[in-house]
């Protein structure tokens, strides 16, 4: 996206100059590292090299700025890289409960371990902007939720799932998930974890729970 792109959705002016990619480069590292509002055009305006007032000769404001950063490097460069490893798991035929669960939260926990500052920015876009997260639904609804409903399906044929609606097994999941990295790496990182351990316990507790029990057909 052009630095200086119409934002009532016109055709962009010239591609961003030498000093432009800059400023652009060292937003995209602060806001990411440290968050919107943490992040003043000073710093911004010293880690490009720049004056501050270049900043606002070029974007106007740092709110501009960080739009112009934000949906091009969550939609065209974070977004595929963070659902590309759910999509590769739920490829693959899987034939165990445990298995498939172990299989995506591990690479959940991969993707969080290995990309915080993104995440922190994928985090930002969906609170600020909406069509963000309503991007994200779309995509979860036209590339995945095929194949999530089909492995579900195949599994509860093959005597590894009740019968419980998709979308409460899914929220199960997700929370169960999103819980142990909220405290693995936001609330305690600092703390010793056995993620090994950690996801062994969750998927016994969710297999468990999750199986027929004796009294189901």
């Amino acid at each position: 996206m052009s630095a200086k792109s119409d934002p009532s959705g016109g055709a962009p002016d010239a591609p961003p100059t030498d000093t432009q990619r800059r400023i652009l480069a060292a937003a995209l590292d602060l806001f990411a590292d440290r968050g919107y509002a943490a992040t003043s055009t000073a710093a911004i305006a010293s880690r490009a090299a720049v004056a501050e007032k270049t900043i606002f000769a070029n974007f106007t404001s740092k709110e501009r700025l960080f739009d112009q950063i934000l949906q091009p490097a969550v939609l065209d460069l974070l977004l595929p890289r963070a659902l590309g490893g759910v999509r590769e798991t739920l490829a693959k035929p899987w034939t165990s409960l445990p298995a498939f669960l172990g299989a995506l939260m591990r690479n959940r926990m991969e993707f969080v371990r290995d990309n915080p500052a993104k995440l922190k920015l994928i985090a930002q876009a969906v609170i600020l902007h909406p069509e963000i997260f309503a991007r994200f639904a779309a995509i979860f609804r036209e590339q995945l939720e095929p194949r999530v409903e089909s492995l579900l399906a195949e599994l509860e044929a093959r005597g590894e799932l009740r019968a419980i609606p998709r979308a409460s097994l899914m929220r199960i999941v997700l929370s169960v998930t999103a819980g142990y990295m909220l405290a693995r790496f936001v609330l305690r990182p600092g703390s010793e974890w056995d993620d090994e351990a950690e996801l062994a316990t969750m998927i016994d507790v969710l297999v468990n729970g999750l199986k027929p029990s004796a009294r189901e057909p």
